[in-house]
């Protein structure tokens, strides 16, 4: 994932050099539309075993995160001036999926196998509301830093054959900051590369807490 934010920012520069001048941004409206990859870094909240001496709760012995997700989104914004905007953007992270490896047995009495596996998969949407502050490199190119508020849904199913849990959606209001680069190639369009992630949304009887993240690239239109 590191390898395509400089990859997207690098082409970015590129382009802003090998143009000529543009008209500096108004003031105005814009709406944007993004794809990308999304991705959650989630921690677990174990799992409950019953055995001979009662319930007893496990943590893994460690976990395997599958994040490689199509992420997007869609936004509407509006441009203060050259240095300042605020955006309303509905985001999609994509599908993560998520494998527990236990080791149990020690717990519970043979034949039942001593290594469990617990499979589940975790989807992250929801409104994002933020302020961009965006730093002039040239008449097309510029960086930007993003700082918001995140109004999570979290859409967790568990899979697999052993199944611990019902599918359930749980609510979280997390902070989102983001950076990149964007280029005006017409006085109404342009691209944007960036980089966002998020606070911890909260942890829950079913499943740990977890953070999103995603890179992504934009198209931007200005009214």
């Amino acid at each position: 994932m590191n390898r395509t934010i400089w990859m997207l920012s690098a082409a970015a520069v590129l382009a802003s050099f090998s143009s000529g001048p543009a008209a500096a941004a108004d003031p105005g409206f814009y709406v944007s539309a993004s794809v990308g990859r999304g991705g959650e870094d989630p921690k677990s909240s174990g799992t409950n075993i019953a055995g001979p001496a009662g319930i007893v709760h496990v943590d893994p012995d460690r976990m395997t995160v599958d994040d490689g997700d199509l992420a997007w989104s869609v936004g509407l914004g509006y441009r203060i001036n050259r240095y300042l905007a605020g955006e309303v953007e509905y985001v999609d992270f994509g599908t993560t999926r998520i494998d527990e490896h236990y080791s149990i047995g020690n717990i519970l009495p043979i034949p039942f196998p001593p290594d469990l596996l617990v499979q589940s998969s975790s989807k992250v949407t929801g409104p994002v509301m933020s302020a961009l502050g965006t730093f002039p490199v040239s008449d097309r190119f510029e960086l930007f830093l993003r700082g918001g508020v995140l109004f999570a849904k979290r859409e967790y199913s568990p899979a697999g054959n052993i199944r611990f849990a019902r599918d359930q959606n749980f609510a979280s209001n997390v902070w989102l900051a983001g950076g990149g680069a964007s280029w005006s190639f017409t006085k109404r369009w342009g691209v944007r590369a960036e980089y966002q992630q998020s606070g911890a949304l909260d942890e829950t009887i079913m499943s740990g807490e977890t953070k999103v993240k995603r890179v992504s690239l934009s198209a931007l239109y200005e009214f």
